[in-house]
């Protein structure tokens, strides 16, 4: 089987920085046994996807190399699978779906390193989409199949609308690259929770949605097929819609929201400004990555990368915007969101964390209340009518992360450079690269908030 670093490269090896590193020196540490050493910080992407501390340390105590990264991790999801069915077959509904959610979280993480061998990356993807197809109908709410029809295919993706009577306004979500739809279940939760409806799709790179770089370089055909669906379903108010993406995920949402006005809201996290950025400033292998991901030659690639750019389309977009970055991003270097922020010219909001990671999954229970909080405050603007419904339940991990200052970005209009520092969260980990003999240290979270009304702000409007 043929693996190479992926994003393994930024968290398997502690001792020198991720962009100093190249495959030789990762597969070294994880002979070495330095996975096992894996900061608290790092642990948070997995636990944040659904994994349990118990089968990280197990996984991380098992790592030889690359290969066995695979073999223990696919381990996990077999394990995970079969007590799934066990349970269903007992009769033990939310200890299978618990165990279902598990196993897709641990397929997928299976296949991050994968690059060369991709018939095994393709197995090891369906067996975390089949997983969590198994658990997807007894979800609460239940996760239900949502198709749209474009350019002779059809995008797959998941719709769950929380209960409640009248349409309900909704928010459309795009992983990154690399990323499944099947990773942002504890993002719908939490929208779910604000008695938002969500509808994942998979974004670029990886899935059934969005193959080649050409939709990649213009998604935004797809955002409209996405809208006029929307507009088919009357459990949803196609005038209350936002959407939301991930990295790569985070740019095409952006995209799409500059060519359709009915997008309400758009949100983004560690966006990049342009594509060229992978290209020119992080890890060679992300080239590598990416060529890979979209079946095309490094050379191609090169020639349409900057092409791929939000230049030109960030003066046209109108609906309210909110940005987070991370400055320990070493895949999209928070200056992306910087970059956006200051750029684009409608109402807009960012969140950057100087110690942030890639995806901010290290600040998550600090950025997911803010950025579900302020979609649907942004979304409550347009609702069709009130629609009452009843509370999710939520998960412990998230009704934690409720505590965290949900409103206090209205307190801070007209104050472009405020510095908030919180106290230390059992999930909130600032990246700290250091040597793993050293004692962890405890380190408050800083967050920089800035907030622009924008040229298309409605006079004396407030968020």
């Amino acid at each position: 089987m043929a693996v190479k670093g992926g994003r393994l490269e930024f968290l398997a090896p502690h001792l020198l920085r991720g962009q100093f590193l190249r495959r030789f020196f990762v597969r070294l540490s994880l002979k070495l046994g330095v996975a096992r050493q894996m900061p608290a910080w790092a642990k948070l992407q997995f636990t944040q996807a659904g994994v349990s501390r118990t089968d990280l340390d197990r996984v991380l105590s098992r790592i030889t190399g690359l290969e066995s990264w695979v073999d223990e991790w696919e381990s996990v999801g077999r394990n995970h699978e079969q007590g799934a069915r066990d349970a269903l077959a007992l009769g033990h509904q939310d200890q299978a779906v618990r165990r279902f959610i598990a196993a897709s979280a641990a397929y997928n993480f299976a296949q991050y390193v994968i690059f060369l061998d991709i018939d095994r990356k393709q197995e090891l993807h369906e067996a975390c989409v089949r997983a969590y197809a198994n658990a997807a109908p007894l979800l609460d709410p239940p996760a239900v199949p949502f198709e749209v029809n474009y350019r002779r295919r059809v995008m797959e993706g998941y719709l769950r609308v929380p209960p409640g009577s009248g349409p309900a306004p909704v928010v459309v979500l795009f992983n990154g690259t690399n990323a499944v739809k099947e990773e942002l279940h504890w993002w719908t939760n939490a929208l779910l929770e604000r008695g938002l409806a969500t509808i994942t799709f998979d974004g670029p790179g990886l899935g059934r949605t969005f193959h080649r770089l050409s939709t990649v370089a213009e998604p935004r055909p797809a955002g409209v097929a996405i809208l006029n669906r929307i507009e088919t379903r009357p459990e949803l108010d196609a005038g209350a819609v936002g959407f939301l993406g991930m990295s790569l995920g985070g740019y095409m949402a952006i995209q799409m929201a500059s060519h359709d006005g009915r997008i309400r809201a758009v949100a983004a996290v560690s966006p990049p400004y342009s594509a060229d950025i992978y290209w020119n400033v992080t890890l060679v292998g992300m080239r590598h990555e990416l060529a890979a991901l979209y079946h095309i030659e490094e050379q191609e690639m090169g020639a349409v990368i900057d092409k791929i750019t939000l230049a030109r389309v960030l003066p046209r977009l109108r609906c309210p915007l909110m940005l987070s970055g991370g400055g320990r991003d070493v895949i999209t270097p928070g200056s992306e969101a910087w970059r956006i922020f200051e750029d684009a010219r409608c109402e807009r909001e960012l969140v950057f964390y100087p110690r942030g990671a890639h995806d901010c999954f290290n600040v998550l229970s600090d950025l997911r209340p803010r950025m579900t909080n302020w979609l649907e405050r942004q979304l409550a603007r347009h609702r069709t009518r009130t629609r009452a419904f009843r509370s999710v339940v939520a998960e412990p991990a998230w009704a934690a992360a409720e505590a965290v200052h949900l409103d206090f970005a209205d307190e801070l209009i007209g104050d472009a450079h405020r510095r908030e520092w919180h106290a230390p969260d059992p999930d909130i980990a600032p990246v700290r690269w250091q040597w793993p003999w050293h004692p962890p240290a405890r380190e408050r979270i800083e967050v920089v908030h800035r907030i622009e009304p924008g040229e298309f702000a409605l006079p004396g409007s407030r968020r």
